[in-house]
């Protein structure tokens, strides 16, 4: 296989440890995108969130944002969206209602902007959030304005107990109705059930007219899972979760923190 597209899930995986794009890494992407290669970042980010890791890097990148619940193309193609998939108002509704006055805050992604209500109570959450993507928040006093609206996605952040009870108590009242998933300790992620990494990388291949056989996948997050099976090569890293290893074609000698894009990218290009 020539691998003609390549894509990479960032926190834990493209990036190391301190939330920052190696020099080797940066060395292999730019040679992978001078081979002819597509280059996607997928990412439960926003997109404002995911190009910062591009300012001194001269190549375009499709976006796979919210975990597939919008994709988009590189600019080359006016980053023409190929994929939204937004959560119901029915659901995003009983989310707002519920957290309201809660411990936890709220992230409410809409129209590509990332939007919360920062009470004194959840200030340290969305400290957290910011400090851990660079994100930034259209902050608004109330998130019951947008009642009705279909977001792409909503977080709660809180403590890890917290949401471990939220998460159970959401899974027993929507079971499969709603794709939920904890993409760290800290957050936990409401989508469309129809939203996942892997059919977002299915919708790109197939928009740049790329199969799938011939992508290359980079994860090491259970939410890293669809796409590192979708892709004709999925590598877990070494540092990725049990399970995300047992699903992937290939692990990783290496780490995050040991450049392991750059030293698997040095494998492909070799033959190896």
């Amino acid at each position: 296989m020539i691998p003609k597209m390549y894509a990479f899930d960032l926190d834990g995986t493209l990036l190391d440890s301190n939330k920052k794009l190696s020099a080797q890494n940066k060395r292999a992407l730019h040679e992978m995108a001078s081979s002819g290669a597509e280059i996607v970042f997928a990412s439960g980010r926003i997109g404002s969130s995911m190009i910062q890791f591009l300012q001194d890097l001269p190549i375009d990148v499709a976006m796979l944002t919210l975990n597939g619940a919008a994709v988009y193309m590189d600019k080359r193609y006016n980053s023409r969206l190929v994929l939204d998939v937004p959560l119901s108002a029915d659901f995003a509704d009983v989310l707002i209602r519920y957290s309201t006055d809660k411990n936890f805050a709220v992230n409410y992604y809409l129209d590509g902007k990332l939007y919360a209500a920062r009470y004194p109570q959840v200030f340290r959450w969305t400290e957290l959030y910011i400090q851990q993507t660079g994100s930034h928040y259209n902050n608004v006093e109330s998130l019951n304005q947008f009642l009705g609206n279909t977001p792409s996605k909503v977080i709660f952040i809180g403590d890890p107990e917290e949401l471990d009870e939220q998460e159970k108590y959401f899974r027993s009242l929507w079971g499969d109705r709603v794709y939920i998933c904890r993409t760290w300790d800290y957050y936990l992620e409401f989508l469309n059930i129809n939203v996942n990494k892997g059919k977002g990388l299915q919708a790109l291949a197939e928009a740049y007219g790329i199969r799938l056989d011939e992508v290359v996948a980079f994860g090491d997050a259970a939410n890293d899972i669809p796409m590192l099976s979708m892709a004709g090569l999925g590598i877990a890293l070494k540092n990725a979760d049990h399970q995300v290893q047992k699903a992937a074609r290939k692990v990783s000698s290496w780490t995050n923190d040991e450049d392991a894009i750059a030293k698997e990218w040095d494998l492909i290009k070799n033959g190896y």
